[in-house]
Order: structure tokens, then sequence, then C-alpha cells
């Protein structure tokens, strides 16, 4: 080629701009591809995290059940399935307790890892072998709000029951059962009740009078609560009898009475004050009519031989457990041993009860149109019907009254 040729050519810009295209195509087009398989293994990493998330919720679902370690991976995995984690490719670990992390060898957490390796797709051209991806997450039990009322049947239908026109506003306490039922949990006709949450272990049937305040639904399936107070021992008995056991007389009437066994009831109609101790209730019903003005302080009744007991609607009752000792936050214990009978606890619009009412094989009837209220009141026995009104709470601070709180809830921590 001549000199003036060459020349000619090097000037000539005729289709440059399509040769620069084309050497700048292979880098955009390996620029887009790049760019869409990263956006494809943040998308899959994504995926696995959640299914991690999904996956370790489940298990610590069946941790709260108790059941064993094979249910729990069981769980676990049928939960990552469903999130599009793929076994083919993939493996998942579950351990409970946790064996990394900050809740390594909690008994209380499982963690669960999922991993997956994934095929590549553009860089293939530059590298064949997989991307290895992974989420990793850890659920918790945590202690729920503290319960204020809990049925101890094992199997008993309406072991929780709220009924007619009942009106029940529970603060910051929950309701729970240990009856397997499906309908362990029972709020019927226009009752009320206004609680964080509800759980049983069994199931709940419920009308729209069920209000919870930190609960989307009632728990359902959960964990047995231990009942609280079994080692509770029984005061002694066998001790010379009370001479008086019936408070009457003139409306004016009032009596100061002390601690001690009153064989065959207590029966209360007048202004009756306690001193504060043990007031043993044996062979007979503990009976406050409903002329009754009873107060006491730092006092703990206990019922043997039968006995019931039984609060008329309009009785003005004032009463307050121990803070101290070896009843301490016990108003009401009847004997374990005592056949299954109904205790009924009413009173008027003042009345007043701060401590347990704890009534491990009977049955507990909260009825009238008084107030069960108090800044700590706690209703635990074999099972408890709500047909009247009723305000318990759960700030116990400095009444002897230790709270029970479950592990009801199920938080993912990592």
């Amino acid at each position: 080629m001549s000199k003036s040729l060459y020349r000619k050519f090097l000037s000539n810009q005729v289709g440059g701009v399509a040769i620069m295209v084309g050497l700048l195509m292979p880098v955009v087009i390996g620029g887009l591809g790049l760019g869409a398989e990263t956006g494809y293994w943040y998308f899959n990493q994504r995926k696995l995290q959640n299914a991690a998330d999904v996956a370790a919720y489940a298990g610590g679902t069946q941790l709260r059940a108790e059941k064993d370690q094979t249910t729990i991976e069981d769980a676990a995995l049928a939960a990552a399935l469903k999130t599009g984690y793929t076994a083919s490719i993939g493996t998942i670990s579950t351990n409970a307790p946790p064996t990394t992390g900050e809740f390594a060898g909690d008994a209380n957490a499982v963690e669960v890892v999922v991993q997956e390796n994934v095929p590549r797709l553009f860089t293939a051209i530059f590298q064949n072998d997989q991307v290895p991806m992974s989420g990793r997450a850890v659920a918790r039990l945590v202690l729920g709000a503290a319960a204020c009322v809990i049925a101890l049947d094992p199997n008993a239908s309406g072991a929780v029951t709220f009924t007619g026109s009942s009106d029940v506003v529970l603060d910051g306490c929950n309701v729970h059962a240990n009856s397997l039922a499906a309908d362990a949990v029972t709020v019927s006709g226009s009752g009320h009740v206004e609680t964080p949450c509800v759980s049983a272990m069994g199931n709940v049937s419920a009308t729209a009078g069920l209000a919870m305040g930190e609960c989307n639904n009632p728990i359902e399936n959960a964990s047995y609560i231990d009942d609280p107070y079994a080692n509770l021992p029984e005061p002694s008995l066998g001790n010379p009898c009370e001479p008086v056991t019936v408070f009457d007389g003139s409306p004016s009437s009032v009596y100061d009475i002390s601690p001690g066994e009153y064989c065959g009831g207590l029966t209360v109609k007048r202004t009756v004050n306690m001193d504060p101790g043990v007031y043993v209730v044996s062979g007979g019903d503990l009976v406050i009519e409903s002329t009754a003005v009873l107060n006491g302080t730092g006092v703990t009744f206990f019922l043997t031989g039968g006995g019931t007991l039984n609060i008329a609607g309009t009785a003005s009752v004032q009463l307050s457990a121990p803070t101290s000792g070896t009843y301490a936050g016990i108003l009401f214990f009847v004997d374990p041993d005592d056949p299954n009978a109904t205790h009924i606890i009413n009173g008027d619009s003042t009345s007043f009860f701060e401590g347990a009412i704890y009534a491990p094989s009977g049955h507990v009837e909260v009825a009238g149109s008084g107030s069960v209220g108090g800044g700590c009141t706690q209703v635990v026995a074999n099972t408890i019907e709500f047909t009247g009104d009723a305000g318990m709470g759960t700030d116990c601070t400095g009444t002897g009254v230790d709270p029970i709180f479950t592990k009801q809830l199920v938080t993912l921590v990592e």
C-alpha cells in the first residue's frame, strides 16, 4: 500500500462508531451479565436467610411444646422447604440448644443454619464451581406477661370459662389452661375479657368478647405450666378449736378475731376484723354472707375436710395475704386432697383480694358484680369460671406474691 493510501485509510472515519461499539459490546454485555448474576446471588441470599428465620421459629414452637430433637428438626425442615429452600443442592442444620453465637448452650433457644450451593450463570464462563450461600437464625423462648389465671386440669372442657355477662379486665396478666381439650379456654355468650394473651395446651374457643392486647391470636398447643404452689406445705391440724365460729348479732356488731383452727366452718355475718396469721377452717364451709364486712391484712385461709369458700355478692371484703413467711402471697389455700368442689368468690364493688386464690382440686367461680381486683391477684385452680365482673393485676411489688411467668413467646434473637 502506498503511503498516500495509508494516510487516507487512517484519516477515514467512516464506520468508526461501529468499530468502537463492536469493541465495547462484550464489556457492556459482560457488565450486564455480572450485574444480573449479582442480583441473583443477593436474591438467593435473602431467600436462604428467610428460610433460616422461618425454620428457627418453627423449631422454637416445637421447643415451646417440649418436643424432642427429631420433632424440632422435622418442623424446621418443613418450614424451610415451604419458603423455597432446595434440599437437593443444600443442607440444613438444626441445633437445640445452639452451638454457636451469643445463645450457644441456651436450652431455651433453637439455631438453624441453611446452606445451598448455587449454580453459576454468566460467571460460569470464568469458573465452573458453585457459589456456597447460607442463612442462620436463632429463635428463643422468652418470658411472656405474668399469668394471673391458671387452670390445672389436663383434660377439662372449658377449663377457663368466661360466660354470661362477665366483664373481666386483666391488667398485664395472661390466662392459661393446661387442658388439652379443643375448648380448653372458652369465651361465650356476652362474656368479655381483656388480657394481653390467652394460651392453652389444647385450643381456645372464643367469641368477639375476647380482646387481647399483645397477641393477634390465642396461643394454642402451648407448653405445660407447672403448678406454682405444688410444694406449698399444709398448716398443722388438730389444734384446739376456736370457741366461736359464727359471727352475727345486731347490724352494729363488730368482732376482732385471731388466727386458729375453726372447726366445723367459719361464718361471718357482721363486721369482723382479722389479726394477721393463718386461719384453718376444717370440716365446714367458710361463708361470708351478704351482710358481712370482713377486713384482714397479712392473713391466709386454709380450707380442709371438704369445706368450701362462699362469699356473697353484697359482702364487703378487704383482704390481703402475708408479705413474708411460709404463706407469703397466699390468701386462700384449699387442701389439694379435698374432693372437687365449687368455691364462689363474690363481693361488692369495694371488695379487694390481694394474693393467690389456690384451689388445686377445686372449681373457682368468680361471680356477681363485685371486683375481685387488687394490685396483685392470682387464681390458680383445677378449673375456673368467670360469670361476673372482675379486675386483676400483676403489680406484685411488696405483696409477697411471686409472679407466674410463662415461656410462651417465640422470638428471633439472631
